[in-house]
């Protein structure tokens, strides 16, 4: 009996160390779970946490995508903008860019004339001075071509030249074949005699030798009242025919009559009002150039309202008065 009951107790005790030795084996077995679970979760965090970065990114690469096109749109509008006040600043076009050319016939002072010294290399004069100043209050260069008159408005049609200023007088014929600005000055015909002469009227050159200048609003006055002219190159070349003897009157515009009269003794000027209309000068530009009739009648009529033109005309009227 005793022997059967330690045995029991054997049996007992070794049941119970194999349930000690099981339970201690499973701890160990349990903790390397434990840290594989643990190491699971914190990929699984740190996947969360790279998910998350990679979406800001995402984001911010994005953001700076949107403000890159937009600042792309700013830039094209920018230089749209740039372009179109290129356009706009660059609508007058010239025949030499920055240089705004006048032809003239620089035979017809106190208007236009060759000195040694002009305001436009050796032209000087009242539509010298004023040709400089459109030139200039526009930023560009002023530059002459000097041709016989009735040449200009050929040459504004060719492209010679961009505008011509000439003491023209502004008339219907004309208008058809070129466009105008705003008058700048007004002037009227006259005729220019001998002191001892008795012609008092325009109806009194009905029968006499009468001397103009080719183009000139004279030709055009004398041809319209139906005499018989001769027509020269220059007014110098007219009133040395009057001069000496070989003419009996001059029909000019009154502007460059009196210096004629002041440089040569024994002339005089008679004026018909009921005969010589005034007329009014102005330039001359290609027909249709729109863009650069506007900007010389915006010179033009700056230069009337501050009385620069004004000026110009007594300056240069008592200068060739005086010589």
């Amino acid at each position: 009996m005793k022997k059967a009951t330690k045995a029991a107790a054997l049996i007992l005790a070794m049941a119970m160390a194999g349930s000690t030795l099981t339970a201690c084996g499973g701890e160990k077995d349990a903790a390397p779970d434990a840290a594989n679970t643990e190491a699971a979760g914190a990929e699984a965090d740190a996947s969360e946490e790279n998910a998350a970065e990679d979406t800001d990114a995402a984001a911010d690469t994005d953001a700076a995508a949107e403000d890159a096109a937009a600042d792309a749109a700013e830039g094209e509008a920018a230089a749209g903008e740039e372009e179109a006040g290129a356009e706009a600043a660059g609508a007058v076009t010239t025949k030499t860019e920055g240089v705004l050319t006048f032809g003239t016939n620089a035979e017809f002072p106190p208007f236009e004339f060759v000195a040694g010294t002009g305001v436009i290399d050796q032209y000087d004069g009242i539509d010298m001075a004023i040709a400089k100043q459109i030139a200039e209050d526009n930023g560009m260069t002023a530059a002459i071509e000097n041709m016989e008159f009735d040449s200009l408005l050929v040459a504004l049609q060719n492209g010679q030249i961009d505008a011509a200023i000439a003491a023209m007088t502004v008339t219907e014929d004309r208008k058809e074949a070129v466009d105008f600005s705003v008058p700048y000055y007004t002037a009227t015909q006259v005729m220019i005699v001998k002191e001892d002469s008795d012609i008092a009227a325009a109806a009194d050159m009905a029968d006499k030798k009468i001397c103009v200048v080719q183009g000139y609003t004279g030709e055009i006055c004398v041809n319209d009242m139906g005499y018989s002219y001769e027509a020269f190159k220059k007014g110098t070349e007219a009133v040395l025919e009057l001069v000496n003897g070989k003419c009996d009157v001059v029909v000019i515009d009154s502007a460059t009559a009196q210096k004629y009269v002041d440089d040569n003794e024994g002339l005089k000027i008679v004026e018909d009002a009921s005969a010589f209309e005034s007329e009014e000068y102005a330039v001359a530009v290609q027909k249709g150039n729109t863009a650069l009739l506007d900007m010389i009648n915006k010179a033009i009529e700056a230069k009337l309202a501050d009385g620069t033109i004004s000026d110009l005309g007594v300056q240069y009227t008592e200068a060739v008065t005086a010589e």
